[in-house]
């Protein structure tokens, strides 16, 4: 049997969310372990490399320089209209109400230690072309420099300057297929090399889940599409096509027991009682899960 690849962190996906992640990790002296689909190292960093770089932060420096006043209350009214969030969906909910009174110290101070600069000016993109973006203020902050390719690469860089003594191992064209867990926790994950076809075992007391969400997949999008709204019949997805919720369902159809309980990455392992299966990183989100058997 081959050895399993052992480290402190487990980190299913290489776009930004995991990145970050890893970065944290390695800051605070953890090993850690980055599985991701893609090509290395030119499509490392996931849809981040496609993307323009905007970024919705609220009350920023930039904001107050052009007199736009904005607060975290506008900003999650405007999130629960534009946004179509259920008020009594609890975990966008949580996630919604956490980013908007946190993202100018943990997204744009963060990033802004890191060396990343914004566009002096702020930008209105989501006033809504069939109804009501922000109700005031433009929120739109543009990466300075190459837009998110540019983020991608200074916070790739600054990944492998943290990476002392070979502690960050990354896996490039490998998928995880299934995690494992033992004792009610998740200890680890089953991959398949995609090169050779091999199977790959990992083990890690701490497994983050960074994997993209569902757009990526025009099934997943079809299956979810809002009930009171006509599909189209064609359909152009800007989204990365490896984020096909493929491991979500798996989490969801094998991991029925855990509870979910929203934290944040650099804090690990400091967790939220009463059982923390989630970390969220600065970038963006990202799930990591713990098996409790005592929940409904």
């Amino acid at each position: 049997m081959v050895k399993p690849v052992s480290s402190d962190l487990l980190i299913a996906g290489g776009g930004l969310a995991g990145i970050v992640t890893a970065l944290e990790a390695l800051r605070a002296g953890k090993s850690v372990a980055i599985v991701d689909r893609d090509s290395p190292p030119e499509r490392f960093g996931g849809l981040a490399l496609w993307a323009f770089g905007g970024m919705m932060l609220i009350d920023t420096p930039l904001q107050r320089r052009m007199r736009i006043a904005d607060s975290p209350e506008l900003a999650l009214n405007d999130w629960l209209r534009f946004g179509e969030l259920d008020p009594n969906d609890e975990w966008p909910m949580q996630w919604a109400r956490y980013y908007v009174e946190h993202s100018r110290t943990e997204v744009h101070d963060w990033l802004a230690n890191e060396g990343i600069k914004f566009m002096p000016a702020v930008n209105w993109v989501e006033r809504g072309r069939f109804g009501d973006g922000n109700s005031v203020p433009p929120r739109y902050h543009i990466t300075w420099g190459g837009t998110s390719r540019e983020l991608v690469r200074c916070m790739v860089n600054a990944l492998h300057e943290a990476s002392t003594g070979g502690r960050l191992a990354i896996h490039h064209r490998h998928r995880i297929t299934a995690l494992d867990h033992q004792a009610g926790e998740v200890c680890g994950a089953v991959a398949i090399n995609e090169e050779t076809g091999e199977e790959v075992r990992f083990e890690a007391a701490n497994v983050v889940l960074a994997m993209g969400g569902i757009n990526g997949s025009h099934a997943e999008c079809r299956a979810n599409w809002p009930r009171h709204r006509p599909q189209p019949a064609t359909m152009l997805n800007g989204a990365h096509p490896f984020a096909d919720g493929k491991l979500h369902h798996w989490a969801k159809d094998h991991l029925a027991h855990a509870s979910l309980t929203p934290a944040k990455c650099g804090t690990m392992p400091r967790a939220f009682p009463p059982t923390p299966p989630i970390r969220i990183s600065r970038a963006t989100a990202c799930l990591r899960y713990r098996v409790n058997p005592h929940s409904g």
